[in-house]
């Protein structure tokens, strides 16, 4: 578990100013150091192998210089680096409201960086580099420490932390060379003639920079586009759907209302029509017709009275009652 939160770097010089980062675990070159070439000023800069994305970068006046300034990219942010050491080396700076500080291990060329704790709490180390050779270094740092202290950007850290490790190992060159021979140590009279190389270079990590960012936005809007148009695509889906659903919902309501099909549609007689009796009115049935003949009124009439005249008497007993 405690291999598992520490990250070993080997550091190794390639050439005049340029420093690769490899990580011992994967065997991968994660990072690489290049040191600028700038009147009157130290830069050196942290970028990715592959990409040459910018990273991080540490300015002064020079590789001695008390304090330098690191910069740190996509987040912006920038850490001051102070030697604070008057007869011995210590540098020092501040991350998320800690205060870190590197220091020479006693009898020993080993540096090692810690986070300084209040009262007599001992500090706890974050960071070792052990130099193999002039061109070879070995920088473990801690990560499981990090995360016992709860540093949020534990990436952020570990540029400052290399950064910083890269410029004492920049003081050291400058210091074991004459200034004459050291091609980063240029003077006043080269200010003009290199201003204009220094405003490309600039120019150039400006660009890439920009163009990352238009490739990031670029992606993004296309993925915003797919996740539009496949939305719109299941809309449209969903309202066929709907619309097929209902259109065969109302065929199946219309055929319910429909009458059968041996049905024969037939017409109800008019009661008052020319061809009907009217009502209260006998008509005589055709001729050749065995049923009954009807007569008119008047026959009606005096069949009645021929009937009535001819009706037994009531008898009314032998009283006549």
């Amino acid at each position: 578990m405690q291999n598992d939160l520490q990250n070993k770097y080997e550091l190794k010089k390639e050439a005049q100013g340029v420093v690769e980062i490899k990580h011992l675990t994967t065997n991968e070159v994660t990072h690489k150091k290049v040191r600028q070439k700038v009147p009157g000023k130290y830069c050196a800069k942290l970028i990715d192998p592959i990409t040459e994305l910018l990273l991080a970068e540490i300015q002064g006046e020079s590789s001695k210089a008390k304090l330098k300034k690191i910069l740190l990219y996509e987040p912006d942010d920038s850490v001051e680096l102070k030697d604070s050491g008057r007869f011995s080396f210590e540098y020092k700076f501040r991350w998320e409201n800690e205060k870190f500080v590197w220091k020479k291990r006693a009898f020993s060329k080993d540096l090692e960086c810690k986070i300084v704790q209040s009262g007599e709490e001992p500090n706890i180390p974050i960071a070792l580099y052990q130099p193999k050779n002039k061109n070879v270094g070995i920088v473990n740092i801690m990560s499981d420490n990090m995360i016992r202290l709860d540093i949020k950007d534990r990436r952020g850290l570990e540029y400052v932390l290399l950064m910083s490790l890269l410029s004492f190992l920049d003081k050291s060159e400058d210091d074991s060379i004459s200034k004459e021979k050291n091609e980063f140590i240029l003077g006043e009279e080269s200010k003009g003639a290199l201003k204009e190389e220094l405003k490309k270079l600039e120019d150039k990590d400006k660009k890439k920079r920009e163009k990352e960012k238009k490739k990031n936005e670029k992606q993004t809007e296309k993925a915003i586009k797919e996740l539009t148009e496949e939305d719109n695509s299941q809309k449209l889906k969903q309202e066929k759907m709907d619309e097929e659903y209902a259109k065969k919902l109302a065929e199946e309501q219309k055929s319910s209302l429909r009458p059968p099909s041996n049905y024969s549609k037939q017409t109800r007689p008019n009661s008052f029509s020319s061809s009907s009796p009217s009502p209260g009115v006998h008509t005589p049935p055709s001729s050749g017709s065995n049923s009954t003949t009807y007569h008119d009124d008047n026959t009606f009439q005096s069949r009645k009275q021929k009937l009535a005249k001819n009706k037994p008497k009531e008898y009314k007993g032998e009283y006549g009652w």
